[in-house]
């Protein structure tokens, strides 16, 4: 990917261990096993809390097993926390989005993360994101394979 990066959102990383969509549970597990080999793949903390909460409230719909030993794995995609520049950033995104302000901040986050791509099934696939010289392009990672959207190494 000549250096990109993608950031995971939260709904990659719980689909991998969704009990009841088989379909998206392996799309979403091709995704991450491709970022993992291929070092690609970044996250911030603010995810790994949110697929931690979910984990904890829903454990019913997610394969069985320790959650914090989930998140615990995750983590190897990294655990940064948002700057207070991240933070003034989104504000600027939202203005331009109109995005919600949760998802702002992740788009800041992956944008000072140097991130090329934004993996989520709840944004608009295809849109492009654009601040401060930095650009990003959001992907449905249950439209896509990694193969569709990244180049070859």
């Amino acid at each position: 990917m000549g250096g990109a990066s993608v950031f995971i959102d939260s709904n990659t990383f719980l689909y991998a261990h969704d009990r009841y969509d088989g379909g998206k549970r392996e799309q979403a597990r091709l995704w991450l096993v491709h970022l993992t080999e291929t070092d690609t793949g970044v996250t911030n903390l603010q995810v790994l809390n949110e697929v931690t909460n979910v984990l904890l409230r829903k454990a019913s719909r997610f394969a069985g097993g320790d959650p914090f030993a989930k998140v615990d794995v995750f983590a190897d995609f990294g655990s940064s926390p948002l700057s207070n520049e991240g933070t003034i950033l989104a504000r600027w995104i939202h203005g331009t989005t109109h995005c919600s302000w949760w998802d702002c901040l992740l788009l800041a986050s992956a944008l000072e993360l140097g991130c090329s791509h934004f993996l989520s099934g709840d944004l608009q696939d295809g849109q492009r994101v654009e601040a401060d010289g930095r650009a990003l392009t959001i992907v449905d990672p249950f439209a896509h394979s990694p193969g569709q959207i990244l180049p070859s190494r």
